[in-house]
């Protein structure tokens, strides 16, 4: 039960970087970013789901503070639960100060006419395809990098046993 109130929590929380973008009413920051570069760099993290990576933060840092709290007193875990769903669900609404911190990555990188350059494509059918198979190519990728690193790994054991042997110093 406690899990999709926690999650509806965070999913409300969402909402408040998009009414930043749509107000025009910039996040408190030194950088003065027009309403426009606001919105445009938003919508491009909005499009490529750049923060989604860390919606898990909130209800991880939930079940590691159960476990740390339980671990030297297990009798406690009932009202430990209790006191940790309690805070997570006041700290639900500071996810907007990452999502604030997200934008303005964007939109200290990039201009307005790239943001809407970037918005177009990740917006468009190819641009979402990207989006939608960054993760499994990502997951690919790592998966042939780290069986290459491992074979090479090997072959430059083997080369280098090799070589000491023949050189008597093994």
């Amino acid at each position: 039960m406690r899990v999709p109130a926690i999650a509806v929590a965070i999913a409300m929380s969402f909402a408040a970087p998009a009414v930043y973008a749509q107000t025009g009413t910039p996040p408190s920051t030194e950088d003065n970013f027009t309403p426009e570069h606001l919105a445009l760099a938003q919508d491009v993290v909005d499009a490529t789901q750049s923060a989604a990576t860390f919606d898990d933060i909130l209800p991880r840092v939930a079940q590691q503070l159960q476990g740390i709290f339980t671990r030297s007193n297990p009798a406690i875990a009932p009202q430990v639960e209790e006191v940790v769903y309690e805070v997570a669900l006041e700290f639900a609404s500071r996810r907007v100060e990452l999502a604030r911190t997200i934008q303005l990555v964007w939109a200290r990188r990039f201009t307005v006419e790239e943001l809407q350059e970037l918005k177009d494509f990740f917006t468009s059918g190819t641009g979402q395809k990207f989006v939608a198979l960054t993760p499994s190519i990502t997951a690919l990728s790592v998966g042939a990098a780290r069986q290459w690193e491992q074979e090479l790994s090997q072959q430059m054991l083997d080369e280098a046993r090799n070589r000491l042997v023949a050189s008597g110093a093994l």
